[in-house]
Parts: structure tokens; sequence; C-alpha cells
């Protein structure tokens, strides 16, 4: 624990950090090609030296920086010793995550692929790096079939790995799930059969319908249809029907008795100027559900997207297991598919953005960047592969 008294991860060697004097990238012209317009960079070499000497010129620049990199498991690669110490691999990553945040934007993110044997150490790391506050999810990816074993004498199956997603500073925001507004889920529709004891609860006109009196059919959505919804959980508290059915509704069995339809007047923001409510249909129960129309501003913009949150679980155990000649170049070992690489850059940059991969192996960030219209820049320490990333993009 250090003198401030802040939470931290302490390790042997924490307060030895890399001193490095600013380096100079010299251009090789015999492996530059295409559009030398074009800003995109594959930088060969030590990927913190590298870093370093882009600061001068891409501090606060880099929209989105993608890595992957060695998982410290013991499976060495030949330009990374994946089976670090500990303590040395959190240094190593340390030392990168700090230059990395200074390359960031001030709305950019880091997204950064990991598995279990250091994921909850690589968090806590992150954490003090970027801040608590600065974390927004884990994204969980299954990278293989339950059936497809890798090891015959393995106890636990590896199947999940993870990418922790950070943002440099606190109003950043990823781009949304966007699907079309339909009136698919306002398919309730009540049929009042006889008329309702009007009386006033919590300030409002209301009609309460017995059992027998009202029937709720479901069929095809509409925009003259209803949502239904459980007056449960948050949403107690949420919104002003929650908390209307919480305060005033809810303990009304002795009154009113079971199966009861309440019609609230002067409640919601949708075109009807009631909505209803349902009592608990059980003894005992205390539950209830309550149907709202849709809201005004949707049947006013009927052409309207809608935004839904950012799933936090992948099923790719196909396209992993598919990926290694993806792209025309053979990549046997800790390539990922191009279909996660497009999920991550259309959540967290847009086209023209700079994506950085310092960490870039067969080159599928540089790749997938390409093909979105990204500028890019990549860095690996491995002659091999720099030939087969410029092939791959």
């Amino acid at each position: 624990m250090s003198k401030t008294q802040r939470l931290e991860l302490t390790w042997i060697g924490k307060d030895k950090q890399s001193k490095l004097e600013p380096r100079i990238l010299i251009e090789d012209p015999e492996k530059s090609y295409g559009d030398k317009n074009s800003e995109n960079m594959l930088i060969h070499g030590d990927n913190l030296l590298a870093l370093k000497a882009l600061e001068q010129d891409f501090a606060g620049q880099i929209k989105c920086a993608c890595i992957d990199p060695p998982y410290n498991t013991g499976n060495a690669f030949e330009h990374y010793d994946d089976g670090l110490e500990h303590s040395l691999w959190l240094s190593l990553l340390r030392d990168r995550l700090i230059v990395l945040k200074n390359l960031l934007s001030p709305d950019g993110f880091i997204c950064c692929h990991i598995d279990d044997a250091e994921g909850h150490y690589l968090k806590v790391l992150m954490d003090e790096i970027f801040e608590r506050s600065n974390y927004l999810t884990t994204l969980y990816i299954q990278v293989r079939y339950p059936e497809k074993t890798l090891k015959q004498d393995m106890d636990y199956h590896k199947e999940i790995e993870q990418i922790h997603v950070y943002r440099k500073k606190y109003g950043a925001k990823p781009n949304l799930n966007e699907k079309q507004s339909s009136f698919d889920k306002f398919n309730f529709y009540v049929e009042e059969l006889e008329p309702g004891v009007e009386t006033t609860i919590g300030g409002k006109k209301v009609a309460i319908l017995k059992k027998g009196y009202y029937r709720i059919v479901q069929k095809e959505g509409s925009a003259l249809g209803l949502k239904e919804i459980w007056a449960t959980g948050t949403i107690l508290d949420g919104n002003s029907s929650g908390r209307f059915f919480r305060d005033y509704l809810t303990g009304r069995v002795e009154q009113d008795g079971l199966g009861v339809l309440y019609k609230v007047y002067g409640i919601g923001d949708d075109s009807f100027d009631y909505r209803y409510f349902t009592g608990p249909q059980r003894a005992g129960a205390t539950k209830g559900k309550y149907y709202q129309g849709v809201p005004k501003f949707q049947l006013d913009n009927p052409d309207l997207k809608q935004t839904t949150p950012i799933e936090n679980f992948y099923d790719l155990a196909g396209s992993f297991g598919n990926c290694r000649t993806e792209g025309s170049v053979d990549f046997r070992g800790g390539k990922k598919p191009e279909i996660l690489i497009q999920r991550i850059l259309s959540h967290f940059s847009n086209p023209g953005d700079w994506v950085l991969d310092s960490f870039l192996g067969s080159g599928t960030t540089a790749a997938v960047a390409h093909k979105m219209g990204r500028r890019w820049i990549g860095i690996e320490l491995g002659e091999r592969i720099v030939i087969p990333t410029a092939c791959l993009v």
C-alpha cells in the first residue's frame, strides 16, 4: 500500500518503472506500399519503444486502442515470453498501458483481450491506471465449443476469454446498437366489458374494473396496442407508473379483491390519457403489471431508430475455430476472427478515427480497421509477422 493509502495492486518491482529516451520512427521505403497519403503505419520493433516514439505526434489522438497482450499462460510465443513471472508480466503491461492512456483521445477507449489466468489482475491494474470510474464493461467471448478439448488431462475447459473496456475520461460514449423502431411489443389490448367503479386514488381519477368486467387479449402489435410491463424491481422506483403502483395500488387486495384492473387517468407519456394496472391475481401474491401505449415521440417519428445496450457475451466459437486462414493469411495460434474486431471497432470508433494495436500479431485489427474506413497504427516485433500483416490488409 502506498503512502496515499489508496487501494492498489502491489507486486515485486512495481516501483521500478522503465525510463525511456525518446526514439524516432524511420520509414523503410522498401516495405512501404499503397496510398502514401493514407497515414496508416505498420511499425516493426519493441512496442514500448514504439509507443513512446508515437507520443510526440499522437498523444491524445487515438480513438480506440485494441490490444491482445500475451496471456502469461506458459505457452510462449516466439517474440513474447508468455511464461513471464507474474510480477514481470504486470510491469510489462503497466508500462505499456500508461503510454496507451496518454495516446488516447479524451473521448477514446481501450479494449484489452485477456483470459482468466491474468484477467482479474489486469482489471485491477487498469482500474489503477484509467481509474475505476472509467471502467465500462467486460465482454465475455466464447472462443471454443464445449466438446473441443484442448488437453485431455485438463480439469477445467477454457471456453471463455475476456475483453476489459475502459474509456479515457468521463463523458466518452460508445456507439450503441441500433434497431428500427417498431410496434411489435405493443401487442396487448384491453376490452372493457362492463363499466368500472370510479374513485380517487393517490390524487388521480381511477376506474376499478372487477374480475369479469374486462378482458386482456394479445395479438399483432400496432400503434394502438399496449406494452405489458411487470411492476417489480427497479421499475417501482424508475418511473411514475412504477411509483404509483408501489405507493397506491400495493396492498389493496382486501379492499378491491383479486384480479382487479385499475384504469388510472392522467399518467404516462403515450397517446392515451390513462394507463391500466393489474392487481394480484391470486391470494398471497403482491406483484402486478401495467400496460402502456406507444410513446408520443415514437408515434411522431415512425422512422426513428431505437438504441439497445451493447451485449457483453459473444458466442464466436465457430469464428475462432475457422479464422486461421482468414484474410488468406495462415496464422496458427492467437489469431482473432475479423467479426470480433468489427464489433469492437463499430462500438468504440467511427470512420476516420485512429485505431491502435500495439500487439498486432496476425494483423487482424489493422485489416479490419482498414476495411471499416479507420486510420490505423499496428506495432509488431516479429519480422515474420510483418509480411503477412501487409498481405492481410
